[in-house]
């Protein structure tokens, strides 16, 4: 007897801005990624389809019952155009009992945070970049200054909210560009002290052991007055001056030892940080050469023409076929329960 091929539900967030939108790149992205997914699990033998998720969340609730998918692959990056979706709608995927691919909603919801992710890897030894954080309601008063620093969202993604204006060089640069970033991207502020050196990131594959991809670099070369930041042009913009002064070179043409300690540092910061399947952690140096994390993020873009894959090539591994082996993993796990 012919074995069932399994019913994989892609799950991803509709888009919602408008094409005018500067951010509208970053959320439509996730449809293309959706294609290519659907290509290659067809080419593995599975039955694929797509849900769209859009509001209302009932909506989406009654899709996923009526078409009862054997396995969710998770591209979720959000829910009507906010980011702090993206672990909601894991979380009912979890509530329903629809087995899924990637991490839990526990990890995505504490990533998210870039503040709370850095106190954890900080209590757990991990190095991290010195910062501030301003919580809703505070004052630009009770900051010490560090400076130059860098002033972020705290709880965004695909380097939104970050431009060339981001790096603040005097103490009476930070109020201004703080009550920029409340106003478009929340409350809740990151100020980091800036790196100086070189920055990297190690994507992780958890297949089911978390193994460490090589490791990626950003080559700046920045033309004189920019600073070399990945800001939201810098991914989103193609063919921007911003694009075209940071490109990623895997792998990094860096020594062997420095390599296989970034890679150990990022095992370390998948676990502390609860992932699952894949992840991708980046670094950037300190003016003594020591790696510090940034941060840490559970649902890097699975494009194949992205970071994730472009790692996952220069480790020797197929890209359609590791996706085939998240889903099956994710099955697994629900023949375990």
């Amino acid at each position: 007897m012919t074995r069932r091929r399994p019913r994989v539900g892609i799950l991803f967030n509709f888009p919602t801005l408008p094409k005018d939108d500067p951010n509208y790149a970053s959320e439509a992205g996730v449809v293309d990624v959706a294609r290519a997914v659907s290509s290659a699990l067809k080419l593995q033998g599975f039955r694929p389809f797509a849900i769209p998720a859009r509001p209302p969340a009932q909506r989406l609730v009654r899709s996923l019952v009526k078409k009862r998918p054997d396995v969710v692959f998770n591209l979720i990056e959000g829910f009507a155009g906010d980011s702090a979706g993206e672990a909601h709608v894991t979380s009912l995927l979890e509530l329903l009992g629809v087995p899924y691919t990637g991490c839990p909603p526990e990890a995505q919801g504490l990533c998210r945070s870039k503040s709370r992710t850095k106190r954890l890897l900080k209590g757990a030894g991990l190095p991290t970049a010195p910062f501030q954080v301003l919580e809703p309601g505070d004052s630009t008063a009770c900051l010490i200054w560090t400076g130059p620093v860098v002033v972020k969202p705290d709880s965004e993604d695909a380097s939104l909210g970050i431009d060339q204006g981001s790096v603040i060089v005097e103490p009476d640069g930070l109020g201004p560009k703080i009550d920029r970033i409340r106003a478009s991207h929340g409350p809740r502020v990151l100020i980091e002290s800036y790196l100086p050196g070189p920055e990297f990131n190690v994507g992780i594959l958890a297949l089911p052991r978390p193994e460490p991809l090589p490791v990626a670099e950003i080559v700046y070369r920045p033309t004189a007055g920019r600073w070399p930041i990945l800001t939201h042009a810098a991914k989103w913009d193609v063919g921007s001056v911003e694009d075209l002064e940071s490109r990623p070179r895997c792998p990094a043409e860096i020594d062997v030892p420095l390599a296989e300690h970034l890679q150990a540092l990022a095992i370390e910061a998948f676990q502390v940080c609860g992932c699952r399947d894949y992840a991708r952690v980046d670094f950037r140096l300190d003016g003594d050469g020591t790696p510090m994390i940034l941060e840490v993020n559970p649902n890097p873009d699975l494009d194949p023409n992205a970071g994730l894959a472009r790692a996952m090539v220069a480790g020797g591994r197929d890209w359609p076929t590791t996706i085939a082996q998240m889903v099956n993993q994710a099955l697994d796990r629900k023949a375990e329960t």
